[in-house]
């Protein structure tokens, strides 16, 4: 390797202060009976459908939300519906088996909720 002349840069990168924060909406009790593990982490929380509101958003400020794309007693339309008219700014992602066509319903869901980036993480079965 030849010497260059150009002086040789350092890029410093932000570092964050904090661990992202996550929020997985679901049934927490079920999980819990399953013998899941369901206790907060360290930037991770486990929420019930019922119990994610505009003052958990706020009051835990995540950056991502997870939901199953489809619940017993929800799917991932209401959730973003939800999340539409609350203060959340970040990224939701529902979790699925493989579906025949994931685009069309990443683009409905966009349609009901415009303002949410919104994707579907398929988990092959």
């Amino acid at each position: 390797m030849h010497p260059s002349n150009a002086a040789a840069q350092i890029v410093d990168f932000p570092h964050r202060t904090s661990k992202p924060k996550t929020i997985v909406i679901g049934d927490v009790a079920r999980w819990q009976a399953q013998g899941m593990n369901v206790a907060p982490m360290d930037g991770l929380r486990f929420v019930a459908i019922d119990a994610i509101c505009a003052e958990t958003l706020a009051n835990f400020a995540p950056e991502t939300i997870f939901s199953p794309l489809i619940a017993d007693t929800f799917d991932a339309l209401e959730v973003a519906q939800f999340l539409a008219t609350s203060t959340f700014s970040g990224r939701y992602c529902a979790i699925s088996d493989p579906l025949p066509d994931r685009e069309s319903v990443i683009e409905e869901i966009s349609k009901h909720a415009p303002s949410i980036s919104f994707d579907i993480l398929v988990v092959p079965v």
